[in-house]
């Protein structure tokens, strides 16, 4: 068989075949939003056993149906266990023997436990972590600009891409797209299959590469790159009460004009991006609870340095257990073992701490996170600046010196303390907070609650410390945690309480005072005593000014304080 004529006649068949795979293809196709799955952080145990249930000897710990058993210390009706990796179980048994709460401690992560009584056992979950890398989802958006150039624009459902990188040029050879980005430290580029429509993205960093399936959404699905969908319009509906310690109204039923829900048909644009979740309550009662970018009420939300505000509360619950905890007690007394001899750095109080005024030299918070095992040593080494109490400077790191001043004085796993004394009594079972290589718990931030939880400490402010009838903070710390005890830096000539910063709004039209705290990304709550009200706002906008405020800040002058009659 001659087979020259065979393979003219096969040729063009098989470059027919490539061309078809590397040919250009109309970039119309590309136009519109594609998504992806980029992380997605699994958890490390699946759960916990404690046996028996009324005299417990024994852990077991889950993972796929493998057991690791761990005996149990037992002190009174604390139970403990703990290895050298730094994991760590912390819990408390009631009097009764009919409830068991605690806390697990993994990879520099506390979060809560929930067991249920099972037969002669107690078993709880082990949910995932709810950092950032949890489910994090990338969008991608092709869009031609006014001279029909293809142009594209990143972003995420848990925070603002633009804090990494964003798109300068979208360069397209074939079938093959790569992309001028901002950031040398980040690359990304696809590969569109125009017959398959599909593309797989390559997103590489410092941790390495990945590839992504991302796949092309419909224009009535983008809630989670948008704010919310844009299918339909907004209707407000009175809030379900989350448990019978909240009450709930309308908004109009509070003296709130409707016109305060004038934002939410503009958030499914990206006029408003990353606002997360917005709730108010007025006169103690919850009138409005809206989430966004697929958030919901049961997600945790990192609060960032909102939980100072926070810490400020766990150390007046520590001054009720223990009555020689007071401002006035020097920070290095409850560090013995730490050989300081600078005499400046002994007039250290636990009230410099509270109101930003050590004195000591500001930390940069990611150098001692990630280059230093010891976070308290690391601040405490640094050397003085100013005179302990004289100027307020703000520093994660010197607040979170009141970690050990809150164990040392309750002789308690401060992530088990803020759980037993603080947590579970307003009804808060869901948490997960930064601890340190040293096994201390973390103050300055980095805690993850619901936000709809986070709104409870605001109407606990308001009740002066009271909750349910019970006083979980004595009315006298509330009373000194909200006077001005030093000039804050930011807002500008505002007045700091211990870790609150306390401002004046324009609220219907008047000038009133405001209790408030701040968090990196977005995270705020703002009390408002004169009219008994709260606004909790959380957000994805991290290490961007001043977007952080300005698009938080910008709802709540247009609509949110406008609308209280």
């Amino acid at each position: 068989m001659n087979v020259k004529p065979f393979l003219a006649l096969l040729l063009p068949v098989v470059l027919s075949c490539c061309s078809a795979e590397n040919s250009n293809f109309q970039t119309d196709e590309l136009i519109g939003v594609w998504s992806g799955l980029l992380f997605q952080t699994e958890a490390k145990f699946d759960s916990l056993i404690i046996l028996p249930a009324n005299n417990p000897t024994e852990a077991r710990l889950y993972k796929n149906s493998e057991k690791t058993a761990y005996p149990i210390l037992r002190k009174g009706e604390n139970l403990n266990f703990k290895d050298s990796s730094g994991l760590r179980f912390d819990a408390f048994l009631s009097d009764d023997h009919k409830i068991l709460s605690g806390v697990l401690t993994h990879d520099l992560w506390a979060q809560d436990l929930n067991f249920e009584k099972k037969g002669d056992a107690w078993v709880s979950k082990v949910y995932k972590p709810e950092i950032i890398d949890t489910d994090y989802i990338v969008y991608l958006e092709f869009y031609k600009d006014s001279d029909e150039n293809v142009q594209a624009y990143i972003q995420s459902n848990k925070e603002n891409r633009e804090l990494h990188f964003t798109i300068e040029e979208v360069l397209i050879e074939k079938n093959n797209i790569d992309f001028r980005i901002t950031n040398d430290r980040f690359g990304i580029s696809a590969v569109y299959h125009s017959g398959k429509k599909n593309m797989v993205l390559t997103y590489g960093n410092a941790g390495g590469k990945r590839k992504i399936q991302l796949r092309k959404l419909q224009a009535d699905a983008l809630e989670g790159y948008l704010p919310r969908s844009p299918k339909e319009k907004y209707r407000y509906k009175i809030p379900k009460a989350p448990d019978s310690s909240m009450q709930t109204a309308s908004l109009e039923d509070v003296g709130i004009d409707m016109s305060l829900v004038g934002f939410m048909d503009k958030m499914t644009g990206n006029e408003y991006k990353h606002i997360h979740s917005i709730i108010i309550t007025k006169n103690k009662k919850l009138v409005f609870e809206e989430y966004f970018h697929g958030y919901d009420r049961e997600y945790l939300h990192d609060i960032r340095s909102a939980f100072k505000s926070i810490a400020s509360l766990a150390l007046g619950r520590a001054m009720m257990k223990n009555e020689e905890l007071k401002v006035e007690n020097a920070i290095l007394d409850y560090y013995p073992d730490y050989k300081i001899n600078d005499t400046q750095k002994k007039k250290i109080t636990v009230y410099h701490s509270l109101t930003m005024s050590t004195g000591i030299k500001p930390e940069d918070e990611d150098k001692m996170q990630w280059e230093h095992n010891d976070w308290v040593g690391y601040k405490l080494n640094l050397p003085m600046k100013h005179e302990p109490g004289k100027i307020f400077e703000y520093s994660s790191g010197g607040s979170n010196l009141l970690t050990g001043v809150i164990e040392k004085s309750v002789d308690t796993y401060l992530p088990l303390f803020i759980y037993e004394e603080l947590l579970l009594p307003m009804g808060i079972n869901k948490f997960q907070m930064l601890t340190s290589p040293q096994g201390r718990g973390y103050l300055a931030g980095s805690f993850f609650l619901r936000p709809i939880d986070f709104t409870r400490f605001g109407l606990l402010m308001l009740n002066n410390g009271k909750w349910n009838g019970k006083q979980l903070i004595a009315e006298s710390w509330i009373e000194e945690s909200v006077k001005s005890h030093i000039k804050g830096n930011w807002p500008k000539n505002s007045g700091y309480g211990y870790l609150w910063r306390l401002w004046e709004r324009e609220i219907g039209g008047k000038k009133m005072k405001t209790v408030e705290a701040w968090g990196n990304g977005g995270q705020f709550l703002i009390i408002i005593p004169e009219i008994e009200m709260t606004i909790t706002i959380t957000g994805g906008n991290y290490n961007l000014f001043p977007d952080m405020e300005e698009i938080p800040f910008s709802i709540l002058d247009k609509y949110l304080l406008p609308a209280v009659k």
